[in-house]
């Protein structure tokens, strides 16, 4: 994969002992599954610091490891890069790589949606191309490098989601991936803590198009931020496409229609989409995927197919039979923009039941954290659901704001997943719809556990 002269160029690194005429077959992180051959780079991390393990995995027989700092090791058997940030190492290592390919690399980015964009684009263009996409999340400064590390000449197209909790974050991994395709799902109060303002939110995901040049830009034309870009200067020689379903796009939704109770169709032109999800925001998922699949000339009829077969990711708006009723498992991530989109889900489920929301703290939201947890409380309030309960402090406040709204619901503020259950244990009845949704860090998968534990749902 690369010889020791194309490390050290790669990384702008210094060879300060051991050989200076090896090779690696592939590039690593984790001292637990290091293999001979490879070299480790020492990354340092939130909890764990690859230099800690340096003897660990010289004693697996790596005889190559990129460090910055020293670590004190007499091996001489072993040649050890200096590098100034092995974090940035890893992602200049992956830059390198990228760029022997002429492989088409398609980025996502976004407020909400970015991993289902991700899955369904990589399954419409998998009908025709081999893909390689990142796995589950891995959208960050460790994950999209380790993805495009993996980079083979038997790939014809990468898929890419990056994400972003600070400023900075996607123009690095715009720098490394060097995307063909820039895909904007939505702009909306996500990770506010660092990024301020929704305006803070744009300028961070816009910029990776720092990096396309004669490329393409894809993006949501009903969003009013993203539509604002669309008829902003673009980067040179590029063009913007665009979807959508209110607004006039390049590629619209109509015709959109519930089938069954649980599913949503739509037509786009005379072709008909139908989707295993009836949240309206999956249309817009499928739409940007539609965009991409005629782009690399995938057949119409392909790329329904794919559409229609697609298993959305678990905790993703995830629609689950649960007895005779519903269960959306949302419980991977949560913002205003994803809570208002699976309340919609919730609404428009086909149910003879109750509608019930079990909702936990949006986290990272900064300053305005309060005011936008109310404001999901006046969207449930309006919502056609009966019961609400919620999990965490902040969460309280949208407890407070749906009580206020709409006395008629009730509501169940809980400080923790164990209250939450047993009120939940109290008002659920087989045939009720149950929407879980929270931040990652509210372990909302454990309300989900506890429901298909249930014996009242047999």
């Amino acid at each position: 994969m690369f010889n020791l002269q194309e490390l050290l160029r790669a990384t702008a690194g210094a060879l300060i002992s051991g050989p200076d005429k090896v090779r690696v077959s592939a590039v690593g992180i984790d001292s637990r599954n290091i293999k001979k051959g490879e070299v480790f780079v020492a990354v340092k991390g939130d909890i764990f610091d690859g230099h800690d393990f340096i003897a660990d995995v010289v004693a697996k027989g790596v005889g190559v490891v990129m460090v910055h700092k020293p670590v004190g090791l007499n091996n001489a058997k072993v040649s050890v890069i200096l590098v100034k940030d092995t974090t940035r190492a890893l992602g200049d290592l992956a830059r390198f790589h990228r760029l022997r390919f002429k492989t088409p690399v398609i980025a996502v980015t976004g407020s909400a949606g970015k991993t289902t964009t991700k899955e369904m684009m990589a399954a419409v263009l998998g009908h025709k191309y081999k893909v390689l996409k990142n796995e589950g999340t891995q959208n960050n400064h460790i994950g999209v490098p380790l993805t495009l590390l993996k980079l083979k000449p038997q790939h014809q197209i990468v898929v890419l989601e990056c994400g972003s909790n600070q400023p900075g974050d996607i123009p690095w991994l715009a720098e490394v991936a060097r995307p063909d395709v820039a895909v904007f799902t939505n702009i909306g109060e996500s990770h506010l803590e660092k990024l301020k303002t929704v305006a803070g939110v744009l300028k961070e995901k816009w910029s990776l198009t720092s990096h396309l040049r004669r490329g393409r830009v894809i993006l949501n034309a009903d969003d009013p931020w993203l539509a604002k870009q669309s008829r902003m200067p673009r980067p040179p020689g590029s063009k913007i496409l665009t979807y959508g379903i209110r607004s006039k796009a390049d590629v619209q939704a109509t015709g959109i229609s519930f089938k069954g109770g649980r599913k949503i169709q739509f037509h786009v032109g005379k072709k008909n989409i139908e989707l295993n999800s009836c949240g309206l925001n999956n249309v817009y998922n499928a739409l940007a995927s539609l965009v991409c699949g005629r782009m690399f000339n995938v057949a119409e009829n392909a790329i329904a197919l794919a559409l229609e077969q697609f298993d959305f990711p678990q905790g993703r708006g995830q629609i689950m039979n649960l007895g005779r009723g519903w269960l959306i498992n949302d419980t991977y991530n949560a913002n205003p923009v994803s809570m208002r989109g699976a309340l919609q889900t919730l609404e428009a489920l086909n149910v003879d039941g109750q509608r019930i929301f079990v909702a936990a703290d949006m986290l990272e939201l900064g300053r305005r954290s309060k005011t936008l947890h109310s404001a999901i409380g006046a969207a449930a309030a309006n919502a056609a659901v009966n019961v609400l309960i919620t999990v965490g402090p902040l969460s309280r406040h949208m407890a407070q704001e749906a009580r206020r709204r709409n006395a008629g619901m009730r509501v169940y503020p809980c400080s923790d997943v164990e209250t939450a259950q047993k009120h939940l244990a109290s008002v659920f009845r087989n045939g009720d719809a149950v929407l879980v949704k929270g931040s990652r860090r509210m372990k909302m998968e454990q309300v989900i556990e506890f429901l298909l534990a249930s014996p009242g749902i047999k």
